[in-house]
């Protein structure tokens, strides 16, 4: 079987490595719109067109399902995608809010792209904090873990200056690149994704 992801850079890389981990068996084929990237600050209707096109792509080269490895192009549109490829396995990647409340006492806080934040709502425990920049510098620093770790240790900062928090939930999948160097535990949907593929493509097996 073979699964597709998009991503509008190396984001959803960390997507596709919790899926790869939980269905061994099959092939991935990974599209990386890093030509229209960032995703986090474009229209509705651009990010719409970019995720249609990234589907159609997926789709034409075989993929049995795909995930839309990108929270901003899920909470944009991801029902339109699936009304658009009647028939066709799409998922989309959520932040993990869920379990970060349900596991965790006092506030949450939500890295987000601005569009994801607008996109929205969230209980009043979790604090949005939308990032404009965020997505494109780690995309400049991914595959150097210095320069990952000095970003990380600076939004950390900027964080804990605009109020206390328990743990981060990440809304954009490049930001799960930083997790390793947040000094709090930090929960991304990822595994969520790779959970539920795991359960409809079983299901769709049987």
């Amino acid at each position: 079987m073979l699964i597709g992801l998009f991503d509008s850079g190396v984001g959803g890389l960390s997507v596709m490595a919790a899926c790869k981990k939980v269905l061994p068996a099959c092939d991935f084929l990974y599209l990386d719109d890093s030509a229209n990237a960032p995703y986090g600050d474009r229209s509705d209707g651009e990010i719409e067109a970019f995720s249609r096109r990234n589907l159609h792509l997926l789709f034409s080269a075989g993929c049995d399902a795909a995930v839309m490895a990108c929270n901003t192009a899920t909470s944009v549109c991801a029902d339109k995608m699936r009304a658009a490829f009647p028939g066709k396995t799409i998922l989309g990647l959520e932040p993990a809010v869920k379990p970060a409340l349900a596991e965790n006492e006092g506030r949450v806080l939500l890295l987000a792209t601005p569009v994801t934040a607008k996109h929205r709502f969230y209980p009043p425990r979790v604090t949005v904090k939308p990032e404009k920049t965020l997505a494109a510098e780690v995309e400049k620093a991914y595959g150097d873990p210095e320069k990952l770790r000095m970003l990380a240790e600076r939004v950390y900062g900027e964080c804990r200056a605009e109020g206390e928090f328990s743990v981060i939930v990440t809304g954009c999948s490049h930001y799960a690149h930083l997790a390793p160097y947040f000094p709090c535990k930090v929960y991304d949907g990822a595994e969520g994704v790779a959970r539920r593929l795991l359960s409809l493509i079983g299901s769709s097996r049987k």
